[in-house]
């Protein structure tokens, strides 16, 4: 514990603590801004710097109207680019029409409404690096997406069941990634279709699955992946528990004709956010977590696509800052490699604001991880709970002070308890690298003139049938290959005799 040996030492004057922070007047243009940490006279004062942030607070403490949504005003009128998952809707419909009026290029990924949004295809990404011949990280994205499905799974047999799900489902993607006519093939439910004709190997007659796998080469992906469950195929009940638990990683894809149609392609690129500014919304239903999984990969590819763009410029950074603003950030699955991304960010102009509502939820979501997330972020904003390991932690964070010759927390967990939640002007605690702890206000974001601007409204769209790969005809036409092939080594020998005589 940070033992203060003075009894004037304790919090940060004001002219301290914004000191270190950039002024902005409310509906000015800035060249650079980010969370608000404190609203005074008209203005509101940002850090600006690559800091990531980190805001703990319980249900209704007004996370997002007294951060979240502040935060896309104010970075919006400094141009940089938002990534900004958005659980109820709330963010997008109080800050979209704001940033089209300042030239934003707006995209939705909306999984409430899968038909109020653009496409965005978890496979496409992966498919086009396989294709390109970087096939080490085609299947890093395979197994990342492969690690969330199993998540999703609640099993009642061990990690042995799971792992062979796993290889099952980057087998039947890999099957599509090497036979699929071109990408408008690839997706979701055309995995879904290669595994309906998975069956048990009686040897009483083909079986179209086993005839599709033993048509690859012995050295290829696919027979390495699947190499354990070729080997099951005649044994009913350990065959029967991996497809089980593959049916169950999986099932979350069955739900809608409108969901499949949504992830079937693509109409999202992450290519320009680090170039134009761009906000791109994640809606998802905040009162189910079906399909919160589908965030969790899609932040990471998101992420690790503009880390690949940065390495294209000279300074291995993007011209353009990129802010991701997760909001209920613990309610979505592990983003596997979240710490190393964190860590790795600051340097290529990409920044987090993550927002959680419990020390417990990160800690039961990242384990020992939590704590280099934690670390990661200088900036913590406390605004109320009652987890006592939070309060006890924060409570060791501000260190201690000395009364009366007596030391004692210079704030207790009770008064960490009792900061003020109003409707229009609210307390938050706030520690900063280097900086004295310090009790700001800050304002609700109706108050800001942003809020003046009308969200813009969605457009609907009919369902599609995408097309979808077939294993019968798949092997139907590669039969009538080898068999005009053939035909054609027969007629090449004839003339050949003929020519002869």
């Amino acid at each position: 514990m940070n033992k203060l040996l003075h009894e004037d030492y304790g919090f940060c004057s004001e002219e301290e603590f914004l000191s270190g922070l950039r002024k902005h007047s409310l509906g000015e243009a800035c060249n650079s801004s980010g969370v608000p940490f404190c609203y005074k006279d008209g203005s509101v004062y940002t850090d600006d710097a690559d800091s990531h942030t980190l805001i703990f607070g319980n249900t209704g403490t007004k996370k997002t109207r007294n951060f979240c949504i502040p935060s896309v005003y104010t970075i919006g009128m400094a141009g940089e680019s938002m990534v900004i998952s958005d659980p109820k809707g709330e963010i997008y419909r109080n800050t979209s029409g704001f940033l089209t009026e300042k030239g934003y290029d707006i995209k939705v990924f909306n999984l409430r409404e899968p038909e109020c949004g653009l496409k965005w295809n978890p496979l496409a990404l992966p498919y086009r690096y396989y294709k390109s011949g970087d096939v080490d990280r085609a299947l890093e994205m395979l197994s990342d997406l492969a690690e969330q499905l199993k998540a999703s799974v609640h099993s009642e047999y061990d990690l042995y069941w799971e792992n062979q799900a796993m290889d099952l489902f980057i087998g039947l993607v890999l099957m599509l990634f090497e036979s699929a006519t071109d990408e408008s093939e690839v997706h979701m439910l055309s995995v879904l279709h290669i595994r309906s004709h998975i069956e048990l190997e009686t040897g009483k007659e083909e079986s179209v699955f086993w005839n599709f796998y033993r048509s690859f080469p012995e050295d290829s992906f696919v027979r390495y992946k699947l190499a354990s469950i070729y080997l099951l195929r005649k044994t009913e009940k350990t065959f029967s528990c991996v497809v089980g638990v593959y049916d169950s990683m999986v099932r979350a894809f069955m739900f809608s004709h409108k969901l499949m149609s949504m992830l079937s392609a693509t109409e999202l690129s992450f290519d320009n956010l680090g170039e134009k500014k761009t906000a791109l919304y994640l809606i998802t239903p905040d009162e189910k977590t079906t399909f919160h999984f589908l965030v969790s990969v899609f932040v990471k590819q998101c992420y690790e696509r503009i880390i690949e763009r940065a390495q294209m410029y000279s300074e291995g950074k993007l011209p353009l800052r990129v802010n991701f603003i997760l909001d209920e950030f613990s309610n979505f699955p592990r983003i596997s490699d979240m710490p190393a991304m964190i860590s790795a960010a600051r340097s290529r102009n990409i920044r987090f604001v993550l927002v959680v509502q419990s020390k417990q939820q990160l800690n039961s979501m990242y384990g020992d991880d939590a704590e280099t997330i934690k670390s990661n972020c200088k900036n913590w904003i406390y605004l109320s709970c009652r987890e006592l390991g939070l309060l006890r932690e924060i409570e060791e964070l501000c260190g201690t002070v000395f009364i009366n010759n007596r030391e004692v927390p210079l704030l207790n967990i009770t008064k960490l308890q009792h900061l003020k939640i109003g409707w229009e002007d609210s307390q938050a605690l706030v520690l900063r690298a280097a900086v004295e702890p310090y009790i700001t206000w800050v304002k609700d974001f109706s108050v800001y003139p942003q809020a003046k601007y009308q969200n813009i409204s969605f457009e609907r769209r009919a369902f599609e049938q995408p097309p979808c790969f077939s294993v019968q005809e798949y092997m139907y036409q590669k039969l009538k290959k080898e068999l005009e092939e053939e035909e054609d080594i027969l007629m090449d020998a004839d003339d050949w005799d003929v020519d002869n005589e």
